[in-house]
């Protein structure tokens, strides 16, 4: 099982490598769009269908399973802190099994969308130029599975009690919550 979660969180660590290279190159990107248009009249083309159908696509599908190793979504508390840590776990376990559902369903949907895009070829037109966007789409899929991934293995690791191998906490967290 912990080797499980060792893989787990080795694929959550590379989708949050490819978020923040992302990040990066889309910074360079529109940088180099806005320098060409204000300096030299000369914008880079497709930079805006670029930016929203590749760059945000990534950084969002790709780090839903990174927020969901670190048990990083939002959540309220005031509630679960004053029940006993039996009702407290099974209330865990019933959210991530929830949580596993609605992924296995945005997963299913994401499949199917992408598999339909790739057979038209989608593309946006941006100017004169059409860009393809059909390969955007896969990223759905991929990101909502690796999320679903991890919250059903936390659903057994919580129900066998066996050690997790998933990098919940970074070594940073303690600096950041004090």
């Amino acid at each position: 099982m912990f080797m499980i979660g060792r893989a787990l969180s080795f694929l959550s660590r590379s989708a949050s490598l490819i978020g923040a290279i992302c990040v990066v190159l889309m910074m360079l990107h529109v940088t180099a769009d806005v320098l060409g248009r204000y300096l030299f009249n000369a914008p880079l083309p497709g930079t805006i269908v670029v930016v929203a159908n590749y760059y945000m696509v990534i950084l969002v599908f790709i780090a839903i399973g990174v927020a969901e190793e670190k048990r990083a979504h939002i959540s309220v508390e005031f509630l679960t802190d004053l029940m006993p840590p039996r009702p407290r776990t099974a209330l865990s376990v019933f959210a991530s099994l929830l949580t596993v559902g609605v992924m296995a369903v945005l997963m299913i949907a994401g499949w199917e969308e992408a598999v339909k895009k790739t057979k038209g070829g989608a593309t946006m037109e941006q100017g004169s130029q059409m860009i393809e966007i059909w390969q955007s789409y896969w990223l759905i899929p991929v990101g909502a599975a690796l999320m679903a991934a991890i919250a059903a293995y936390r659903v057994i690791v919580t129900a066998t009690g066996a050690k997790t191998g998933l990098r919940e906490i970074d070594a940073d967290t303690k600096f950041i919550n004090d």
